[in-house]
C-alpha cells in the first residue's frame, strides 16, 4: 500500500511526457466542444477506465495475443477519424445514413454517439485511446513487471490509481478549458471555425496512431531528453522498495 501515492504521482507526471501526446488533444478538445459540464469527468474516467481495461487485456494477460497491433491502431486512430468528421462536418451521419438508406433508428443512435449531447460518445472519446495507450512512466512498467504478478489486487489497485492519477490532472486541464471557451463564447457554433479547428486536430491524431507516426515522435522527443522524468520516478520506486 505504500506504493500508492507513487502511482498517483506517476500519473499525474505522464501529462508532462511525449507519450500523452496523442491523449491530451482528444481529451481536452472532446471536453471543450460543448458547454456540457460533465463531459471532462466521463471523457477523463473513460480514459482512466480504458487504460486499466487494455493494459490488462493487452499486457498483462495473453487473452488478446494474437491479435496485431495494427489492429489496435486502425481501431484507436478510426475512433478518432470518425470524431475528426463529426467536427469538421456535422452533419455527416445524416447524410451517409440518407445515402445508405438506413433506417431512422440507426441515425438516431449514430447521432447519439457521436453528437454534442450523447453520453455514449463521450464515453468513447475517453476510452478511444486506451487500446494503444503506450506509458513511458517506470512506475507504470514497475506496476506491470513487478507488482501485478507478485500480487494481482495490489498491482491492480496501483494501476487504477496511477490512471486516476493520470485523469485527474487531464481533467484539470479539460475543466478550466472548457470555463475559458465558455467565457469566450467561441465554441457554442457547431459549425464554426474553431470546432473546425478541433477537427483538423484530430485528423491529425488519427491519422498519426493509424500510421504510428505517433509512437516515432514520442521517442524522438525523448531522445531530446524533452519530457523525461524517468530518472526522477526511478530514485522514488528505489526509496520505498528501500522503505519496505
Amino acid at each position: 500500500m505504500e506504493f500508492l501515492p507513487l502511482s498517483f504521482l506517476a500519473g499525474v507526471l505522464t501529462i508532462l511526457a511525449p507519450c500523452v501526446l496523442p491523449v491530451l488533444p482528444i481529451i481536452v478538445g472532446g471536453s471543450i466542444t460543448e458547454h456540457n459540464p460533465w463531459r471532462p469527468v466521463i471523457i477523463t474516467l473513460s480514459l482512466a477506465g480504458s487504460i486499466v481495461f487494455f493494459t490488462l487485456i493487452l499486457k498483462a494477460t495473453t487473452a488478446f495475443i494474437a491479435i496485431p497491433d495494427q489492429f489496435w491502431k486502425l481501431f484507436s486512430g478510426g475512433i478518432v477519424l470518425i470524431f475528426a468528421l463529426t467536427l469538421l462536418f456535422p452533419n455527416l451521419w445524416a447524410r451517409i445514413s440518407s445515402k445508405l438508406g438506413l433506417g431512422s433508428s440507426t441515425h438516431h443512435w449514430l447521432e447519439a454517439s457521436t453528437q454534442k449531447q450523447g453520453i455514449l460518445g463521450m464515453i468513447m472519446v475517453g476510452a478511444a485511446l486506451g487500446p494503444v495507450f503506450a506509458s513511458c512512466s517506470p512506475t507504470y512498467f514497475f506496476i506491470l513487471g513487478t507488482v501485478l504478478p507478485m500480487n494481482f489486487f495490489l498491482g491492480l489497485l496501483n494501476l487504477i490509481t496511477y490512471a486516476l492519477g493520470l485523469a485527474a490532472v487531464m481533467f484539470l486541464i479539460a475543466y478550466a478549458g472548457q470555463r475559458v471557451m465558455r467565457s469566450l463564447k467561441i465554441a457554442a457554433d457547431p459549425n464554426g471555425k474553431f470546432k473546425k479547428i478541433l477537427g483538423v486536430l484530430f485528423l491529425i491524431v488519427g491519422l498519426a496512431i493509424i500510421t504510428g507516426m505517433d509512437k516515432k515522435f514520442e521517442a524522438y522527443l525523448l531522445d531530446q531528453g524533452w519530457g523525461d522524468f524517468s530518472q526522477f520516478e526511478q530514485s522514488l520506486i528505489d526509496k520505498v522498495n528501500d522503505a519496505q
